[in-house]
């Protein structure tokens, strides 16, 4: 994180940014977790490999018209990928409700692309 220039603004409360991470794999795949806040399920986290990288892709909960999961960001840990997500809850909300319904098993409908615009 880097400091702002800016004027201070208020974020959100604690409640609203520590969803608690399942830090066990999924049932489906060992590199499959998934983060929820006040029951509900904010999203995906998909450890994946890019040259001799090691990454942790954050996606939306909810699929696009394709059926897939939208890319939201990486990281290079699964902590930081969970506090990613934490610092992200309303923007995840918020972008999961705009999506289609998600089917539960993470495999095969990942994709690293950016959100679709608001229209």
């Amino acid at each position: 994180m880097s400091a702002s220039s800016g004027p201070a603004r208020s974020g959100p409360t604690i409640d609203e940014t520590q969803p608690h991470a399942v830090y066990s794999p999924t049932p489906w795949s060992d590199d499959v977790w998934f983060m929820a806040h006040d029951g509900r399920c904010l999203g995906w986290i998909l450890r994946y490999a890019e040259g001799d990288r090691q990454l942790f892709g954050v996606y939306t909960y909810g699929c696009d018209e394709r059926g897939l999961r939208v890319w939201v960001a990486s990281e290079t840990t699964l902590a930081r990928a969970s506090v990613y997500m934490g610092f992200h809850v309303r923007e995840l909300l918020e972008q999961s409700k705009r999506l289609g319904p998600d089917p539960v098993n993470p495999l095969g409908l990942h994709e690293r692309r950016p959100a679709p615009k608001n229209p």
